[in-house]
């Protein structure tokens, strides 16, 4: 990378490692020998999120040019680019089954995208500020979000619903 490392994940079966880079790159490592495998190209800003899916079958990204993209693991090459975001994309996770990405952004939202389609399937609203970091239970019940600037609350979200349920303050 000639930039900043924003994002590092490591495959579920120990074998890779994705880095994404405000030098609009992901790369994929060979974590046995600490070489890089491919360079994968596409976004048109800083890759600020980088996930694995669980199944090591997706890589999915999310960038400074408000999208996200999702990435066959194995070849490198470019499933979906899913688009809908009005700014940065800070955060993305992926559910244990690979049925859904999700994504937090700069403009005070959370996407819930159906992989198979690449359709927007929920907008989660609450936060005042950035969504700066989510997360999604193992189970799928449970999505958790962590906000920026103006806003420094954790956000608890029934997944299923897109309805949120808690919000715990305490970070000033």
């Amino acid at each position: 990378h000639s930039r900043a490392v924003r994002s590092v994940a490591i495959s579920t079966k120990d074998e890779y490692i994705v880095s994404g880079s405000g030098d609009y790159t992901l790369r994929v490592w060979s974590l046995a020998t600490g070489e890089v495998i491919r360079v994968l190209e596409g976004h048109s800003g800083g890759v600020l999120s980088v996930v694995i899916s669980k199944t090591d079958q997706y890589i999915v990204s999310g960038s400074m040019d408000s999208t996200v993209r999702v990435w066959s693991l194995a070849s490198g090459d470019l499933i979906r680019v899913l688009e809908g975001h009005g700014g940065a994309v800070s955060s993305v996770a992926i559910s244990s089954t690979d049925q859904f990405v999700v994504s937090g952004s700069d403009d005070k939202t959370i996407r819930v995208w159906s992989l198979n389609s690449g359709e927007t399937t929920q907008v989660m609203r609450g936060h005042t500020g950035p969504v700066l970091s989510i997360d999604l239970s193992n189970d799928e019940k449970y999505l958790v979000s962590g906000g920026g600037v103006r806003d420094y609350s954790i956000r608890f979200w029934d997944f299923d619903k897109g309805e949120q349920t808690q919000v715990l303050r305490g970070h000033t």
